[in-house]
């Protein structure tokens, strides 16, 4: 899709995030998740920060059974969320959701693959850019009480 000038959404957290989503609390998995940034520097494109306020309140989650879940999870890629939305189903709770975008970012590095120092550099930044934008607009959106946790 890149090659052919064409955009992506890409979620860095994956099914580790989804196991680890709790209500009431804003968790991002991305201290270990660095390959979209070492992609975006190879192709030489921007990433967007971007935050998504209300989601982690759409679903009341549970951490039963999380170490067997897990397990499951990295060996078969199989996520088994456990969630209770509205009357106890699964349709959503009825939250606001908001999505809040930041401003373009792009790396540079030296030649075709970029160093473990450059690598580190520019998901640093990127975590930083992501922490800010939460932070900066967590009051408007109702959220000024809590904090973004970089797991």
């Amino acid at each position: 899709a890149l090659d052919r000038g064409r955009s992506l959404l890409i979620l860095p957290g994956g099914e580790a995030e989804q196991l680890l989503t709790t209500y009431g609390r804003e968790k991002i998995y991305l201290s270990s998740r660095k390959g979209f940034i070492k992609l975006a520097m190879r192709k030489g494109i921007s990433v967007v920060p971007m935050y998504v306020f209300g989601s982690s309140d759409l679903f009341y989650t549970s951490s039963f059974l999380y170490g067997p879940r897990r397990w499951l999870m990295k060996h078969f890629g199989v996520c088994i969320p456990i969630c209770f939305g509205l009357l106890g189903s699964l349709c959503p709770l009825p939250k606001k959701v908001s999505i809040v975008f930041g401003e373009p970012m792009t790396f540079s590095m030296n030649g075709s693959d970029p160093t473990s120092v450059e690598l580190d550099s520019a998901h640093k930044k990127f975590s930083e850019a992501l922490v800010s934008l939460f932070d900066s607009h967590k009051r408007e959106y109702g959220y000024g009480d809590r904090t973004l946790e970089v797991i």
